[in-house]
């Protein structure tokens, strides 16, 4: 006879014996008899594990997509940061290739000035290496110290004048 299950929330139909044989008694039936009695006997837990696991499968199939698909973004931004390094080193040897020929072109049309006086000038007006000039500040560090407080007069004290 076949009993409900005892869990309200899932009704599912649970099949019980009513007469659990000994086990003698099992190997004398015949395979079919016995295939059929053990059909509707609980099923222990490593078969339940079995049953369950192709059901859980795709979850963890999910969740190990998301952890590549991760990776696999993470991999890509390190990917980029090395591209992006190596192009800005390609860019930096060319310059110096280019600053280095450059030089020694200027170094060869000076020495092969006929002249002393004309190698002078040529070097005058194009000097062998570009010096890399950083524009100076025009205004001394007390004239700045003047302009900030003036700049940060909301009431103009210390430019108005009074007669």
């Amino acid at each position: 006879m076949a009993v409900r299950g005892t869990n309200m929330h899932k009704e599912k139909f649970v099949t019980r014996n009513r007469n659990n044989p000994a086990q003698g008694e099992m190997r004398k039936m015949a395979p079919q008899q016995r295939a059929r009695h053990m059909g509707h006997e609980e099923l222990n837990k490593e078969v339940m594990q079995s049953v369950l696991s192709p059901k859980n499968r795709p979850i963890k199939q999910d969740k190990l997509r998301q952890q590549q698909e991760i990776e696999q973004i993470k991999q890509a931004k390190v990917v980029g940061q090395l591209k992006a390094a190596e192009a800005r080193n390609r860019i930096r040897v060319k310059r110096l290739r280019f600053q280095c020929m450059r030089a020694q072109e200027i170094k060869h049309l000076i020495s092969c000035q006929p002249r002393a006086m004309a190698a002078v000038r040529l070097e005058v007006f194009l000097p062998p290496q570009q010096e890399i000039q950083f524009p100076r500040d025009p205004i001394g560090k007390l004239e700045r110290a003047r302009v900030e407080d003036i700049l940060g007069d909301n009431e103009e004290l210390t430019i108005k004048r009074t007669s």
